[in-house]
């Protein structure tokens, strides 16, 4: 589910399809079924654990995420990363109004 999120958000059309990258990160982190959002956030986890320690994950989001967005350094892609998950968090949480994770 996580490679479809990222796949299906971030592809090389984000831009013309969600306006901006703001855009294509609101879709992908607040479209879908609740319970689909936990698994994303599951999966993230699992991912973050094996790729997560790299130092530079960019590699990896282009070739096996199909991640598109131009990450300049090594941090842009931890920090792109990250913005998925907290905005996964933040959306559930807000839905739930729990401290779920």
């Amino acid at each position: 589910m996580l490679h479809n999120l990222m796949v299906i958000h971030f592809h090389e059309d984000f831009n013309i399809v969600y306006g901006s990258l703001e855009g294509a990160m609101n879709a992908a982190t607040s479209l879908g079924p609740l319970e689909q959002r936990k698994a994303v956030i599951r999966e993230w986890r699992d991912w973050n654990i094996s790729e997560g320690v790299k130092d530079d994950i960019r590699p990896f989001l282009h070739a096996g995420f199909g991640v598109a967005v131009l990450l300049r350094k090594p941090i842009d892609g931890r920090n792109f990363m990250n913005r998925v998950y907290d905005g996964l968090i933040a959306g559930v949480r807000a839905e739930t109004g729990t401290h779920w994770e």
